[in-house]
């Protein structure tokens, strides 16, 4: 059986640019479109499984 363990957060990656910067929903509807971004919801999946390397 395999050892499951949580990543860190610089394991998993940085931003080199905002997700929405190039987004053309972003330009007619925020700040209420990050309910529908699929794109974030990735991020957010993503990060949610790992821990905070920061004390904040």
């Amino acid at each position: 059986m395999a050892i499951k363990r949580d990543k860190f957060d610089f394991e998993v990656g940085f931003f080199q640019k905002s997700p929405c910067k190039n987004c053309e929903k972003w330009e007619k509807n925020f700040p209420g479109c990050e309910s529908d971004c699929e794109i974030l919801d990735k991020i957010h999946g993503r990060l949610a499984g790992t821990i905070s390397c920061t004390k904040s």
